[in-house]
């Protein structure tokens, strides 16, 4: 018996006995959707994860007053950390005077804020208060008009760029919003520009902000809030080199003596994979034996099944003997119905898996992301399941005796 004829007696089979196909396929379907769904989630994130980093740049890196992955990973610590000074404008502009070498040296704060014009209001809008350099850390190409300048953020004027969504509720219609006016709290803002579309990231939308020059920021929202210095190093080579200079100069800047603790943290673009690659590696070491005992149960069950096969079948396997069927040829046909019914429940659990990947996706911040290599592991597992537990039956089958096999009712 060939392999197609092989498989096309156990898709009959499938047919005639759907409730007993159902169960039989229930642990591989499992299994293997399992598999599928949470590898795709799990690249998906990983994907955003490496896109944010390019997104800022490789060589870019935060000192910030406290880290929040440390949340995470050291949770005294960072209690202790909230104890830390903020840091300033001013902190800002003395790192950026003794750091030549760095492509640059920016302030960044954010909070949410409501913008006006006329009758029209952009709810829950990302305030961004930035320096001048920002465009050197962050994707922000414009759909038209200027970017912040020096000037803008020296003399705090009230200026404004729009994200490409608020533009749009708040001007429809109209192609270039540039010149018209905001209003921020109690402070109205000429709109100087507008940023391109940005897309959406891990279901953050990127088009929801508005930027304004730090100084401006902090006469509307105050100036005792903690910033965000960020520090271009300019050659990703040297990233290590510019951190332990920044180090340095921020301990010198605040004041530290020798064995005192830094009051203040260095995030460089590598803790975010570090921490996200043990978070993925501890999901997938908790998926492999869940996975593998709903795959072991699934083959249980395949193999009971084809047992039973092999009883209701053995008069069949007795008339086939008896026209000269070798126990080889008798044993590649049940091996055969067994991988086939494996391979089906893994298809199954293939397509059911990506149904919930993106099912998930589409109602949570989860993206979505294809795995190939994961279907095809999937399938080749089921197969390999298929094999293994339908050895015993087949051979059971293959060791039949014709005389005996025809005399069963």
């Amino acid at each position: 018996m060939n392999l197609l004829e092989g498989a096309r007696i156990a898709l009959e089979s499938l047919r005639t006995n759907k409730l007993r196909t159902f169960l039989t396929l229930l642990g591989n379907i499992v299994g293997t959707m399992s598999v599928i769904a949470v590898v795709s989630l799990i690249n998906g994130i990983d994907t955003y994860a490496r896109q944010k980093v390019l997104d800022e740049g490789s060589d870019v890196f935060s000192v910030t007053r406290v880290n929040p992955l440390e949340f995470l990973t050291d949770f005294d610590e960072f209690l202790r950390s909230l104890s830390n000074p903020d840091l300033t404008l001013a902190d800002r502009d003395w790192l950026a005077s003794r750091l030549p070498a760095a492509r640059a040296v920016g302030g960044a704060i954010s909070a949410s804020g409501e913008l006006r014009a006329g009758k029209r209001t952009f709810r829950h809008c990302r305030v961004r208060g930035r320096t001048e350099d920002y465009p050197l850390f962050e994707e922000m190409p414009l759909a038209s008009g200027r970017h912040l300048t020096e000037q803008d953020v020296r003399q705090s004027r009230p200026v404004a760029l729009l994200g490409w969504e608020v533009a749009r509720d708040l001007f429809p219609g109209v192609n270039d919003p540039a010149g018209r006016s905001v209003k921020l709290g109690r402070r109205h803002f000429d709109v100087i520009g507008v940023v391109a579309d940005r897309g959406t990231v891990l279901g953050e939308n990127r088009n929801q902000f508005v930027v304004v020059p730090l100084t401006t920021y902090q006469k509307v929202f105050g100036a005792r809030e903690s910033i965000d210095i960020r520090v271009a190093a300019g050659d990703v080579r040297r990233i290590e080199e510019v951190k332990d200079e920044v180090r340095f100069l921020m301990r010198v800047r605040h004041r530290l003596r020798p064995l005192a603790k830094d009051d203040f943290a260095v995030q460089t673009p590598d803790q975010l994979l570090r921490i996200w690659k043990g978070i993925s590696s501890a999901i997938y070491s908790a998926l492999t034996p869940l996975v593998g005992i709903s795959l072991v149960i699934g083959g249980i069950v395949l193999m009971n099944i084809m047992l039973i096969a092999v009883t209701e079948r053995t008069r069949e396997i007795g008339v086939r003997k008896a026209l000269g069927a070798t126990r080889k040829a008798v044993l590649w046909q049940f091996l055969v119905e067994a991988m086939t019914l494996s391979v089906v429940g893994g298809i199954l659990g293939v397509s059911l898996g990506f149904g919930l990947a993106g099912l998930v996706a589409l109602l949570s911040p989860l993206p979505f992301a294809f795995a190939a290599w994961a279907i095809v592991l999937g399938l080749v597992v089921t197969l390999l399941i298929g094999l293994f537990f339908g050895t015993y039956p087949a051979w059971k089958a293959a060791r039949l005796d014709p005389v005996e096999a025809l005399r069963h009712e």
